[in-house]
Order: C-alpha cells, then structure tokens, then sequence
C-alpha cells in the first residue's frame, strides 16, 4: 500500500468497477459506426478516465510499476484522440509529469503525448518544460499559470521552492474536482498525488530524499 487514507479492500473495489466499465465502453466501441464520430469521441474520453483512474488507483493500492505503466499507456492512447485546448491544464501536466517519471520508456509514448500537447495547444510554461524534456530539447523557461513554476525558474535554491509546494499541495487545489475526494459517498476517491513535483524534481535534478515520507510524494515512481 502506498495511500494512508483507504484500506486495500477500497481501492481493489474500484478497479474492478472500473475495469468491468472499461470492458462495457470498450465493447460499445467496438461495435459503433465509424460515421458516429460524437459518439466515439464520447467513448474514448470516458475510456481515457477510466484507465488514468485505474493509474492512480493501482499505484495508490501498491500495485507494481508495470501494471501502473500498463493503464497509463491505455489512458493515453484514447486521450490523444480526444484533446482539445478546453481541457484541464492540470489534467494535461498530470499525463505529461507521468510520462517523465516513466521517461525510460518513453518511446513507447513519446508521440501519443506530443500529439496530445500539440492538440491542447498551450504555451504553459509547466507544460512546455514537460514536453521538453521529453524530447530531449533545451528547457525554455516560459512564464505558467502556476506560480511556483515561475519561482523555480528564476531560483537558484529549487529544491527549496520545490519543497514549499509539496508542502501546500493538497491545500492549493480546493477547487479541484478530487479535491476531498476521501470523504465522497460516491467512491471517486483514487489517491492524492503529487506527479507534476516528483517530475520536476527529476527534470532538475533535485535530491528528493527528504520528500519520501510526505504523504502525496509518488517517491518509487520518481526514482523509476
């Protein structure tokens, strides 16, 4: 187990929920018109969750790595397909910020994420340092939407701005859907989890040792 909040029994429930609805949209797929475009578009954005929740849910209940890799690679495969520059910028950092954590094997991925970013057609600073390092190009430290990002570009102590936004984390995202998740009646609750800092730490350099023990610090996965 790498969550502190649910049980295993939790987490086990909801990837066989979800896998019994990915096996029911996957079917739907399967057998829609290739003239229902809405519909397919409609089918592969909910496979796209549905898959990155099973991501997050086996990492949370202690899953192996490769099970992880397996449903991100699922979730990016449809989402590619389903992109548009009104999605969540925070959605996009989370498959790019994953895909830097599993950088090693990124030429399974690498042009699914660029097709994705080049659909979400955004400038972000974040998340033009995402795909860059991706690509293996020299970082261009653009101005974000995040703040801290902004701070970590002009600091010479990033570990430390790194370490201020891990620690107020959970806090700066009340207005996300997930956001208390943990106490939802309606079992959306997959982990709370902090890619996007243990991606930059990795993109930076940075000695993470002293983040291993907060509590929305993907640690193994960083060091993948």
């Amino acid at each position: 187990m790498r969550d502190t909040i649910k049980p295993q029994d939790y987490f086990l429930a909801r990837i066989q929920a979800d896998t019994a609805r990915i096996k029911r949209f996957e079917e739907t797929l399967k057998n829609t018109e290739p003239s229902n475009e809405r519909g397919i578009r409609l089918g592969k954005s909910q496979l796209s969750k549905l898959y990155l929740d099973c991501a997050k849910t086996s990492y949370s209940m202690g899953a192996e790595l490769g099970e992880v890799y397996s449903y991100y690679i699922q979730s990016i495969n449809y989402y590619k397909d389903t992109c548009t520059p009104a999605d969540s910028l925070y959605g996009v950092i989370d498959y790019l910020s994953i895909g830097v954590l599993f950088h090693r094997s990124k030429q399974e991925f690498l042009s699914a994420l660029e097709i994705m970013a080049e659909k979400f057609n955004s400038q972000d600073g974040l998340i033009c340092c995402l795909i860059q390092y991706l690509q293996d190009k020299p970082l261009e430290m653009r101005q974000s939407k995040l703040g801290y990002f902004n701070d970590l570009a002009e600091s010479d102590d990033k570990m430390a701005v790194l370490s201020s936004e891990l620690s107020h984390w959970y806090q700066h995202h009340k207005s996300a859907s997930w956001y208390d998740s943990h106490k939802s009646k309606n079992n959306t609750y997959r982990g709370y989890w902090c890619f996007e800092i243990a991606a930059l730490s990795k993109i930076f350099g940075i000695d993470d040792k002293d983040f291993a023990l907060n509590p929305y610090y993907p640690y193994d996965l960083a060091h993948k």
